[in-house]
C-alpha cells in the first residue's frame, strides 16, 4: 500500500511540475494567449529564416497579438514566408491583396497567393478563390494571368 501512495504521489508531482513549468514553444505560448511571449520567440526564428515564425510574426503583427497592430510589418513577414513557397503566408498575404490592407487593393494579386497557398496545400485558398470568381472580381484571363504569375511559388 505504501508503494501505491508513493508512486502516486510521484505521479502528482511530475503532473505538476510539469504543468507549472514555463513552455518555451512559441506555438504553445500564442495557444495559451500569452502573445508576449510568444512573439519575443517567433522574432529570432523569423530573423533565422523560419518560415512557420515569420508567418506567425505576420499574424500577430496583422492582429495586434503582443505587438502593436502593423499591417507593414505584417505584410513584410507575410510576404518572406509566402516568397519563399509557405502555404499559409502565401493565404495570408492573399487576404492582405484582396482587402488592400498595406497593399493596393489587387484581386489579381490576392488569386495569384491564393492560387500558390492552395497548390502548396493551404486547405482554405480555394474558396476563395471560388469566392473572386463568383463575386465577379475578375474576369477567367485574369485568373490565368494570376495563375501564370503564381508558378513561382509553388513548391
Amino acid at each position: 500500500m505504501f508503494k501505491r501512495v508513493l508512486v502516486v504521489n510521484l505521479i502528482l508531482s511530475l503532473i505538476l511540475i510539469t504543468a507549472c513549468s514555463e513552455s518555451n514553444d512559441p506555438k504553445i505560448l500564442f495557444d495559451l494567449g500569452k502573445y508576449e511571449k510568444a512573439f519575443k520567440l517567433w522574432e529570432p526564428m523569423a530573423e533565422d529564416g523560419d518560415l512557420y515564425a515569420q508567418n506567425y510574426l505576420g499574424i500577430q503583427y496583422y492582429l495586434g497579438l503582443g505587438a502593436d497592430r502593423n499591417y507593414k510589418k505584417a505584410n513584410r513577414w507575410f510576404e518572406k514566408a509566402a516568397s519563399d513557397g509557405f502555404a499559409d503566408a502565401q493565404y495570408n498575404l492573399g487576404g492582405m491583396y484582396e482587402n488592400g490592407e498595406f497593399v493596393e487593393k489587387s484581386y489579381v494579386d490576392a488569386y495569384k497567393w491564393f492560387y500558390a497557398a492552395k497548390k502548396n496545400g493551404n486547405t482554405h485558398a480555394e474558396r476563395r478563390m471560388q469566392a473572386l470568381g463568383e463575386e465577379h472580381k475578375l474576369f477567367p484571363n485574369q485568373m490565368k494571368h494570376a495563375v501564370e504569375l503564381a508558378k513561382d511559388f509553388i513548391q
